[in-house]
């Protein structure tokens, strides 16, 4: 690709209004094997970064990890393990997964070793929403000492509220600035937030002086002509500088794999000597999405990261981001929503 992405351009707006350096995008690894004690690195294939608003400046976040939703603490740690050797530089995982632990064993061998170095790896991790300051405080705290890390790269806000519905734009804000707090001791060198639409957004920028860098939300195919209430507001998110990445790229929650080997994505697949679900992650990619698809298996990790030397037509890009199957997994109204929107 001629740049990483278009979201590369997009943070001028909440960056200029909290005094954020504007982005520049990047590369994680090159073509170099690397081998120190147990831990064995193969090739690290080319996988371009995007910039986000950091607390002192712009970050670096490469644009496809390794999610980790669902999964224990034995097979996240088996996960990362592989991933981590077949080129992966970015995990995501959060405190109400239950598997950061699995997750912090497989950076402690990485980096025990001298295979990786800390700043090699891009950790993600998210806290409930909801947390009144002490609680949000003992959260964050919780998140490194599982880890077993003195830093994240990137905190989230999981949820604009508890899972229970408990919130308002009061605990949001408090939420917040706890999470400055926490980063602005360098215990995270990015913060952001997940599943929040636009009003929620506006609850926190309303208190921020450090940058809200990432909105982690659902999209995949079939949500490209998708409304705002189901998509959380892509291009409000873009308009006010925060980088939209997407989680369950493949759509996991939607009960269905058409995404990885329906006749749409697959037939386009077919032209590219690749599989459909690359197809589906190409997508995103191509519009600036960042990606953290899920596996444990080694073929489906390395395909989930070879993205990045082919490209989608125009004529493709059209053809995915008009299908509206399978919408956003949320609620049951039509045109079906992802449900963040009704929270207080």
């Amino acid at each position: 690709m001629a740049s990483a992405c278009g979201a590369c351009l997009v943070a001028a707006a909440s960056a200029a209004r909290l005094g954020a350096a504007p982005p520049a995008a990047g590369v994680v690894g090159g073509n170099v094997a690397v081998g120190v004690g147990a831990v064995q690195l193969d090739p690290v294939p080319h996988v371009p970064t995007v910039a986000i608003n950091g607390v002192g400046g712009t970050v670096q976040m490469p644009m496809a990890g390794l999610g980790v939703w669902q999964y224990n603490d034995t097979r996240a740690e088996a996960a990362l393990k592989t991933a981590l050797r077949v080129g992966y530089r970015m995990v995501d995982t959060a405190l109400g997964y239950d598997n950061q632990g699995g997750v912090g064993r497989a950076l402690a061998e990485a980096f025990g070793s001298g295979a990786l170095r800390r700043e090699d790896v891009f950790i993600t991790s998210k806290i409930p929403g909801g947390l009144p300051s002490a609680n949000a405080t003992q959260a964050l705290e919780q998140c490194l000492v599982q880890l077993g890390v003195e830093y994240v790269d990137l905190m989230l806000v999981h949820f604009p509220a508890s899972w229970g519905g408990v919130g308002g734009p009061a605990l949001r804000k408090e939420q917040w600035l706890a999470m400055e707090a926490f980063a602005k001791k360098g215990k995270a060198r990015a913060l952001g937030v997940s599943h929040y639409c636009p009003r929620h957004v506006e609850d926190v920028l309303s208190v921020a002086t450090v940058p809200i860098a990432v909105n982690q939300v659902q999209y995949h195919v079939g949500m490209g002509t998708a409304l705002e209430n189901a998509t959380d507001g892509i291009a409000y998110d873009r308009q006010e500088g925060v980088v939209y990445q997407s989680f369950s790229p493949l759509c996991g929650p939607c009960g269905t794999t058409e995404l990885i080997d329906g006749k749409m994505v697959t037939d386009i697949g077919a032209n590219h000597g690749k599989s459909g679900a690359q197809v589906s992650l190409r997508w995103q990619i191509q519009q600036g999405v960042p990606v953290i698809p899920k596996s444990d298996k080694e073929s489906h990790l390395r395909d989930n990261l070879d993205l990045f030397d082919w490209t989608l037509s125009p004529k493709e890009m059209a053809t995915l981001t008009a299908a509206t199957s399978p919408p956003v997994s949320g609620t049951s109204e039509m045109p079906p929503t992802s449900g963040d929107c009704d929270v207080l």
